[in-house]
């Protein structure tokens, strides 16, 4: 897949996930980027919460890809006694992080 190829949205997308401004990218970041999500490798989507968007990229090799602004599962694993586990899994970090402090009581008191 060719970086012209790639809709606005998803360009937009992998720019901010990759964390550079788009006057840095150069033509081979640009197709690193344009090749990893042409292979279905990198999802974006607003969290259900607060409508932040999410990030999630699993390049084969990411020597080229380490500054990115990936959602942290491992550090902010979320509440499962709050939310069922597919809302969890999109959920922005800050909303999983701080999900206990803002949601409804799950068993009504």
């Amino acid at each position: 897949m060719k970086w012209s190829e790639v809709s606005e949205q998803a360009r937009t997308d992998l720019i901010e996930w990759y964390n550079v401004c788009e006057e840095d990218l150069d033509s081979k970041d640009r197709q690193l980027l344009a090749t990893l999500y042409g292979a279905g490798l990198f999802h974006a989507w607003n969290c259900p919460d607060c409508g932040e968007r999410v990030y999630v990229g699993d390049p084969e090799d990411w020597e080229h890809f380490q500054g990115v602004l990936q959602a942290d599962y491992t550090s902010y694993p979320g509440d499962p006694s709050l939310f069922t586990a597919e809302h969890i899994a999109k959920q922005c970090d800050n909303c999983r992080m701080f999900c206990h402090l803002e949601a409804p009581d799950p068993i009504g008191l």
